[in-house]
């Protein structure tokens, strides 16, 4: 019997590591909308160019504990890797929500446009707090706050304020032609809590992240073979988001 208790334990352990649970100090986090996680990473999608809403966005949600303030936050940061689109239309960011109904924006990618993300590359967003650069902070929610406006600006304005979640969305597939957005994202990282981290893996296919796996297929095959098999739209050009999305629903 101890034995079957301590099997079941490990098996419930490992489901919580690949799910990105983390329940240290009051942090847990979940997946919305269209996101998918595999061993390497959380594929989030924003596919407009089809019939259903549930992938319209997506993102990861990251319950804080409670006291939480925003003066309190001394880690935000996230690994990206835009695959198709990139970086516009206010995303991908976090979205820091207050206690009060409002939220703070933190946004990715080059200031002060957030677009032109080098595509297929993963980047870094380094450490968001204290960050200095000009408009990654919008505070336009609340009362007396900017569109454009700094972390020192920010930390004034809602410094005292209660946290009570983090979000991390993508839902700018409007702002690209053909209307998708799709970007990986690991390592996502508040205060001493880190979720979503690669798994180890042996090699092969496996640790693969959706993107990866479908670039190999589209060098294997030619770009006409794999726009015909995934793509559709009318020039079939979403072919690479609707791969990804496929390969990330077959992981699981």
């Amino acid at each position: 019997m101890r034995t079957k208790l301590m099997i079941a334990l490990c098996s419930i352990a490992s489901m919580l590591a690949l799910a990105g649970v983390a329940s240290a100090a009051g942090f847990t986090a979940s997946l919305f909308g269209g996101a998918v996680a595999d061993s390497a990473d959380v594929t989030l999608t924003s596919d407009l160019t089809d019939t259903s809403t549930a992938n319209n966005y997506s993102g990861i949600a990251i319950a804080v504990p409670a006291g939480t303030t925003f003066s309190s936050l001394a880690t935000l940061s996230a690994e990206f890797n835009p695959t198709v689109g990139g970086c516009g239309g206010g995303s991908p960011r976090f979205s820091v929500a207050l206690a009060g109904g409002k939220n703070v924006f933190v946004y990715f990618g080059p200031t002060p446009s957030f677009t032109g993300c080098a595509l297929n590359t993963w980047q870094s967003t380094g450490n968001l707090i204290g960050n200095t650069d000009t408009a990654r902070f919008d505070t336009s929610q609340v009362p007396g706050g900017s569109v454009s406006g700094t972390y020192a600006s920010a930390l004034t304005l809602v410094g005292s304020q209660q946290v009570t979640e983090i979000d991390l969305v993508v839902d700018s597939g409007w702002f690209f032609t053909p209307n998708v957005q799709t970007v990986l994202v690991r390592n996502v990282k508040v205060n001493d809590q880190t979720f979503y981290a690669p798994q180890t893996s042996g090699g092969g296919s496996h640790g693969k992240s959706p993107a990866q796996l479908c670039k190999a297929e589209l060098k294997t095959i030619g770009a006409t073979a794999f726009e015909h098999k995934y793509g559709k739209n009318h020039n079939l050009k979403n072919a690479m988001g609707k791969c990804v999305s496929t390969v990330a629903k077959n992981h699981h």
